[in-house]
């Protein structure tokens, strides 16, 4: 028999898991922090740090009854006497962590508890005396030994529950402070990055300012390799090319007349003279460039840091071909992408969801991405690669409902 709930607080059981959870971070070798996407560590960072809580379960799965010595008191002549009687246990099975049974809840009973646990059972027992059981007598006390330590399980879980929901936001920041304190320490902000500037000349109707190009880090597809910056769009600069886009769509879909006639190109040069009208690259007027027939990109060398790709909504196959154009096209980690899909389908309501299975069916799919304000103008996706499961591409996927007759 084990005495639960009696080798210290629970909560210092749960904070002594998240410290080893932080000091596998501290031990993770710098060019895999810097490499690995911070999602991506916060998801295993937590999942070794999550605590299952415990679940007894309803009804005995066994137990008997066995011959014993118990000792009696004769309340006549205030004596204790050792005799005969019987010792009878139930058995009941359990899930989750069995180390929760040991800690005491911040909520608990004053009482003590003493079961075996043994290969995910707690077994109860209780003694008699006589040689003929009473069974009455003998159930009742079973179930309140067991209904005292579910009453403790469940103070426990309640405590479990509130420190798995925090886990995410605890780990990111420490994560997000890890790496940026790696990258300070190297001395390399600033030092790469794409010059996207806005136009002094830019349309009124895209609010957007003049932005220092930061730092989006990425490493070759190669974890092993040690880490090394490259240059990409910041999120601020991808948010606003994202904007730019959703004007365009807007302006699309309010007045027919800009793409009346139009095919899939054409409304591919429009949103790029929208693009290169709000922003301007270092060494030439065009920072938005074409590339074949529905492509938008920004280029640096022989690399993309940004593709758009435009395509009118025929089916989930289509897109899934679109899907891996734009898996070819983008051959760092965490890049940015936009997806632009041109339903000319009245049912434009059932296109929206479909769009979002498709994406979620893909292979590259790793994760939803952040919330959108309206899922009828654009969905957040974060894509991974069959290759390298680290790499991690933002894709938006945006759209237009679009008459072009």
């Amino acid at each position: 028999m084990s005495q639960l709930f009696n080798r210290g607080e629970l909560s210092d059981y749960l904070s002594s898991r998240l410290r080893s959870c932080l000091g596998r971070l501290e031990a993770m070798h710098e060019d895999e922090v810097l490499a690995r996407s911070t999602d991506d560590i916060v998801a295993a960072l937590a999942e070794a740090a999550y605590v299952e809580p415990v679940k007894v379960g309803a009804d005995a799965v066994d137990g008997g009854v066995s011959e014993t010595k118990v000792e009696s008191y004769d309340r006549f002549d205030g004596q204790s006497y050792v005799v005969a009687g019987l010792k009878i246990h139930a058995v009941f099975e359990y899930s989750g962590n069995t180390e929760i049974l040991y800690y005491r809840p911040s909520t608990r009973l004053l009482t003590s508890f003493n079961a075996e646990i043994r290969n995910n059972t707690i077994t109860v027992k209780i003694e008699q005396a006589g040689s003929t059981p009473n069974p009455t007598v003998a159930k009742d006390a079973i179930n309140r030994q067991i209904d005292q330590i579910r009453t403790m399980v469940g103070h426990a879980s309640t405590d479990i529950t509130a420190f798995n929901a925090t886990l995410d936001t605890r780990i990111r920041s420490a994560v997000e402070r890890r790496k940026e304190f790696l990258q300070n320490r190297r001395d390399l902000a600033g030092a790469l990055g794409f010059p996207l500037k806005r136009r002094s000349d830019a349309p009124a109707p895209v609010p957007l300012h003049r932005k220092a190009m930061g730092v989006s880090r990425s490493s070759s597809a190669n974890p092993r390799l040690p880490y090394k910056d490259e240059p990409a769009l910041t999120e601020a600069q991808y948010e606003d090319a994202i904007s730019v886009i959703s004007s365009a769509l807007l302006s699309m879909e309010r007045t027919p007349s800009v793409v009346a006639g139009k095919n899939e190109e054409e409304l591919r040069d429009y949103i790029l003279f929208m693009l290169n009208g709000t922003f301007k690259g270092s060494a030439t007027g065009e920072t938005f460039v074409k590339s074949g027939k529905t492509d938008v990109l920004i280029r640096v060398e022989d690399r993309h840091v940004f593709v758009g790709e435009c395509k009118w909504w025929k089916g989930a196959k289509a897109l899934d071909a679109a899907i891996g154009q734009l898996l070819g096209y983008l051959p760092w980690r965490d890049e940015k992408a936009s997806l632009i899909i041109f339903i000319d389908n009245k049912d434009a309501s059932a296109v929206f969801d479909k769009v979002e299975a498709s994406v979620k069916a893909h292979s590259a799919y790793k994760r939803a991405g952040k919330a959108s304000s309206d899922g009828t103008r654009r969905r957040n996706f974060v894509l991974g690669h069959p290759e390298d499961p680290e790499r991690e591409i933002q894709l938006a996927v945006m759209f237009a409902v679009v008459d072009t007759k």
